[in-house]
């Protein structure tokens, strides 16, 4: 008899999710309709050994029960033995993705230096997209360097829905958005824009450039909204 993967679909308010587990750790937390479901059930088939058994079990029984938690905003971290399917490279992608706190950010090059492979942008970026643990591995906090989404298994919407639901913990005022920028971090691009009265340009909060005086800054929420009240984009940042 074949080794099994015992799965489970588990139907959410973003999307129906596959759950799968092996030898006692979480192999799979997907999205079920997701453009890839051949090729990574396949890679965990094979990695594993073992083929696909519908039967419910305790670990996916507390994967469900922490899932709902985290939607519901009462989780900020997930408790599960993981089990990762695939290269040594694609692991340590995934391993750096879990070091991404609740609620902040990081971009496809921050990760690639991270791992000291930032020519590989695209590797990295390719490793971010074949993660079969979403959610629990979260590659939805990997965005654009211009503060774009980027690419999500789940698709656009809902990866904007998880980064709003975990930045809704994180609410910061105006006044402590205007301490945070000329930090140069990255922590917050895609959160906010700053756009500056006294020059029409927008910026991320992580621009290099010189910090305004905080009677000339505005905020806003998406860069169209910059866009839309006649701000251009900064040449130092490019948001």
């Amino acid at each position: 008899m074949p080794n099994q993967i015992s799965i489970q679909s588990y139907k959410t308010k973003i999307g129906e999710l596959l759950l799968g587990s092996f030898d006692g750790k979480l192999c799979l937390l997907d999205y079920k309709y997701r453009k890839m479901r051949a090729a990574v059930d396949n890679r965990i088939k094979t990695g594993l050994d073992a083929e696909f058994t519908e039967q419910d079990n305790e670990l996916l029984e507390t994967t469900r029960l922490q899932i709902d938690e985290y939607l519901k905003g009462n989780r900020t971290k997930f408790e599960l033995p993981l089990l990762t399917v695939g290269t040594d490279f694609q692991k340590s992608v995934w391993n750096a993705l879990l070091e991404i706190p609740y609620g902040s950010t990081s971009t496809y090059l921050q990760l690639a230096k991270s791992l000291n492979h930032e020519k590989a942008v695209r590797a990295v970026a390719s490793a971010n997209g074949a993660n079969s643990l979403s959610i629990v591995i979260p590659c939805h906090r990997i965005i654009e360097s211009n503060g774009g989404l980027g690419g999500y298994a789940g698709g656009i919407p809902i990866k904007k829905r998880l980064l709003e639901l975990e930045r809704s913990d994180h609410t910061l005022s105006d006044d402590q958005k205007y301490d945070f920028i000329g930090s140069k971090d990255k922590k917050f691009n895609g959160s906010f824009f700053t756009a500056v009265k006294t020059t029409g340009i927008y910026c991320l909060p992580s621009c290099s450039a010189r910090k305004p005086k905080r009677e000339n800054v505005v905020f806003y929420d998406t860069k169209e909204e910059a866009i839309l009240n006649g701000f251009r984009a900064c040449k130092v940042c490019k948001p």
